[in-house]
């Protein structure tokens, strides 16, 4: 019988976590590639499996997104018996790469940061090459802006009679303004402060705060309720959660500023991480209970399936948790955290051009509307950096739960007719290929988590808290760190609660 590896102690794992996480950071020097290859193997996975009993697992796993297999990872390099299960037939969780489409455009997991030291670090043990896409960024830094259907060049918008700033204000776009007022007035001093009590103060409503600053409610509107990136409008999320995107920005850019992805899609990097386990991961295993005592945990699948394991990481958003059947109950703050916190409404349209309409009317290829299609950016993730592959349109907040109350069909054809309508140049020159909402989709219910005003300082620092001898981890669970990083930094921390426990 083959001898297990030597388990670290907390204080090593630690430390070699962040050894391996400041050396990623700090070599920026990223392989450059263009993205040419086809997509990888789906990587060790099963649709099928039989349940593991106690006796020969010590950690099960649920779901194969990027914390739960990460903490898989880190688990059995220390010497643990994992087995991961995913309600998807896919890993990948909301890292999920469109294959099958021209540049493998991601409908989650677009990008990271150069100060992503973790994901790095384990896209380096897999020999995964990276590329840039920031220069591809720089080739079309321009949006046209579009209010009540109406083209506005950025030549005329400091007259407009829409523009409501003032002062110097007057001269940025509307999606500049949220950004700057952010990052001049944020008090932050690292990411990780936005769940200190010493900030509670700014746990209100992003549309107060920006009435803090100056703005009025058509320019608090303007600026924090038309494409939000957190929640429906500025009214329904935290200050705090700007400022603690904003502080972890700042620091991603201080490192570099490159925009990295997997050449060929970031599912390659799941695909990649489920692969080098010692079990595959069993697919198709959607969790429906939950049952944990002194001596292991129980989950039990709607197909009737039963994991048994000595400790347990549960990886499920709080938009999915809360419709399981948790024995015994979470308790205080946590259990508000998970029955309360709301997750990102967000759909994706996918299309192709059939022809460089851009061209012909003269203006940039992308665009910001307070309209049904969101932003619509095109992207250039073929061998040629000139080439636009594809556009996506990203209507999110209010906007995306009207469309997603629409037959898929409908809401694609009123979405394409938006854009011809916005852009004659457009007709027919578009093709509709994919659609994804992620607030519809039964195994996410939403994006990413959105603190309400209160939220933060109500259940913060409680999402993470084990329960005996269940563990949670997920983006909602990190402190500081977004994105892919949140996600490994929540996957190590409950691999390192977990070998503390066995």
């Amino acid at each position: 019988m083959p001898s297990r590896p030597t388990r670290l102690d907390r204080r090593q794992f630690i430390a070699a976590g962040s050894a391996a996480a400041t050396l990623a950071a700090a070599q920026s020097a990223v392989p450059i590639a263009a993205a040419t290859e086809r997509p990888a193997p789906a990587g060790r996975a099963t649709r099928a499996g039989t349940g593991s009993s106690a006796t020969d697992t010590d950690v099960l796993v649920i779901g194969a997104g990027l914390s739960g297999l990460q903490a898989a990872s880190l688990l059995e390099e220390n010497g643990a018996r994992v087995q991961v299960i995913e309600a998807r037939e896919r890993v990948g969780g909301r890292v999920w790469t469109l294959f099958d489409l021209p540049g493998y455009p991601e409908v989650g997991g677009n990008s990271f940061g150069a100060a992503y030291g973790r994901v790095l670090d384990r896209a380096r043990q897999l020999g995964l090459p990276l590329l840039d896409y920031a220069p591809r960024r720089a080739l079309a830094p321009q949006l046209e802006l579009v209010l009540g259907g109406e083209l506005v060049p950025r030549a005329r918008w400091k007259d407009h009679p829409r523009n409501p700033f003032q002062g110097p204000l007057r001269e940025r776009m509307p999606w500049e303004v949220s950004g700057a007022l952010i990052a001049r007035n944020n008090p932050l001093q690292a990411p990780e402060d936005w769940l200190s009590p010493a900030h509670a103060a700014l746990d209100v409503s992003t549309h107060e705060y920006a009435r803090r600053l100056g703005l009025d409610d058509a320019a608090a509107s303007l600026a924090f309720s038309v494409n939000p990136y957190f929640g429906s409008s500025g009214h329904d999320v935290s200050a705090l959660m700007h400022l603690f995107n904003d502080a972890f920005i700042k620091v991603s850019m201080a490192v570099s500023m490159q925009s990295l992805s997997v050449v060929g899609g970031n599912e390659k990097l799941p695909r990649a991480m489920a692969a080098k386990l010692r079990r595959e991961v069993h697919l198709r295993r959607e969790v429906v209970a939950i049952a944990a005592d002194d001596a292991g945990v129980t989950a039990t699948c709607a197909d009737g399936m039963r994991y048994r394991a000595k400790a347990c990481v549960c990886s499920l958003p709080f938009s999915v948790l809360r419709s399981l059947h948790l024995e015994p109950q979470l308790r205080g703050a946590q259990d508000v955290a998970v029955k309360t916190l709301p997750y990102m409404v967000n759909t994706l349209v996918f299309m192709v051009p059939t022809r460089r309409f851009w061209e012909s009317d003269g203006l940039a290829p992308t665009m910001w509307t307070d309209g049904i299609c969101g932003t619509v950016i095109g992207q250039r993730f073929g061998d040629d950096p000139n080439e636009i592959t594809g556009f996506v349109a990203n209507p999110r907040g209010i906007t995306a739960t009207w469309l997603d109350r629409l037959p898929p069909a409908e809401a694609q054809a009123r979405v394409l007719a938006e854009i011809e309508r916005i852009r004659p140049a457009a007709k027919g020159a578009l093709r509709v290929v994919a659609m994804h909402s992620w607030a519809t989709d039964r195994h996410a219910a939403g994006d990413w988590a959105v603190y309400q005003p209160g939220q933060v300082t109500a259940f913060g620092n409680a999402t993470a808290s084990a329960t005996g001898r269940l563990h949670f981890c997920g983006e909602h669970t990190a402190r500081g760190n977004r994105g892919m990083e949140g996600a490994f930094e929540s996957g190590e921390r409950a691999a390192i609660e977990v070998l503390e426990q066995l």
